[in-house]
């Protein structure tokens, strides 16, 4: 077979691992929805065509981010963050030896991945979530995507920070209105009556004995 045909055939080899993989993917999504309607699963999920590549044993005893690059170097692209992790399984990585919960590690490497980006990271995640080996790429766009990238966080952020112009005039006109209403006073208790300046009530109870003696006076006269 002429040479000229192996980049062809290397081609339509990717090409034919991502089919697969959309394939997989569509039945685990699939099986996922029927088993949370009560349903048995339609389809058999077949294992990653990608985790084939990988030995039982290769990433045993390995460190994180070796393995992930390690898995991206013999995939020569970047991939999303399912796949890796399904694929360092299948090469014997060993999450327990991580602290993380066994039903939050998709999202546990995704930010482990995230944070061995930047000038210094070994990593480069894509606007796609998908994440590949920095030297793949060149620096120089790298610094000016990831320029371009603060920039619009640093606007977003401000934005958030500003109150809207509306509820800033409204909060104008609401002090002016408090600054010019006057001020009431807070009611209280009745204050006591002195008694140097009038006369002091007496209770009903001992007004009572002064009224019968004026009765029996009237009586006896």
């Amino acid at each position: 077979m002429p040479d000229e045909f192996g980049s062809a055939i290397a081609a339509l080899r990717q090409k034919l691992d991502e089919q697969h993989r959309m394939v997989a993917d569509t039945k685990r999504s699939l099986n996922l929805l029927l088993r949370m309607a009560g349903k048995e699963p339609e389809y058999a999920e077949d294992d990653d065509a990608s985790s084939s590549s990988v030995r039982p044993d290769q990433f045993y005893g390995k460190g994180l981010a070796t393995s992930a690059a390690e898995y991206l170097a013999i995939r020569k692209q970047a991939c999303q963050p399912a796949e890796l992790l399904r694929a360092l399984d299948a090469g014997g990585f060993d999450f327990d030896m991580l602290p993380w919960k066994k039903d939050d590690r998709l999202r546990s490497l995704a930010l482990s991945l995230a944070k061995n980006t930047g000038n210094a990271g070994k990593f480069h995640r894509l606007k796609n979530g998908s994440f590949g080996l920095r030297s793949w790429y060149d620096e120089e766009f790298l610094k000016k995507a990831a320029a371009a990238a603060d920039a619009t966080a640093k606007a977003k952020k401000k934005k958030r920070g500003r109150p809207p112009k509306v509820r800033a005039a409204a909060y104008r006109v609401a002090a002016a209105g408090r600054a010019i209403q006057p001020v009431k006073k807070k009611r209280g208790r009745p204050r006591k009556v002195d008694s140097a300046k009038g006369p002091k009530l007496l209770p009903e109870s001992k007004s009572r004995p002064a009224a019968e003696q004026a009765t029996q006076k009237e009586a006896v006269s």
